[in-house]
């Protein structure tokens, strides 16, 4: 699980970050990002029901949550909400991992000395 100081929870935040900021596209999510005032990233997650039941739900959030506490320290001083896609469901935790990586070295999100 993140940290309390790496997770977006206020829904002014995320619309706020859904209304201004840009967005990556992978295949199993799309990552929303703005810039921050703060000097670490926080980090936002959302799973819609269209990806499965609670169970599920609840198995996705908890794998993309992981996968960014691990990397947390390599990602770019940003605001993200990552919105995970039905495709999701039925992928393995090291998979998810390796994509949300792929994809934030393509949309240039890591810092500098891990690119």
């Amino acid at each position: 699980m993140l940290n309390k100081i790496n997770r977006l929870k206020k829904r002014k935040e995320f619309n706020y970050i859904y209304k201004k900021g840009e967005v990556a596209h992978a295949v199993d999510f799309i990552i929303h990002y703005t810039k921050t005032y703060r000097k670490f990233p926080k980090i936002g997650i959302s799973v819609s029901k269209q990806v499965g039941n609670s169970v599920v739900r609840s198995r996705v959030k908890r794998i993309i949550s992981e996968a960014c506490r691990l990397n947390i320290d390599r990602f770019a001083i940003k605001n993200y909400i990552i919105t995970a896609k039905p495709s999701i469901a039925d992928k393995k935790s090291t998979d998810i991992e390796t994509e949300l990586l792929r994809v934030l070295k393509k949309n240039n999100l890591l810092r500098e000395k891990d690119v």
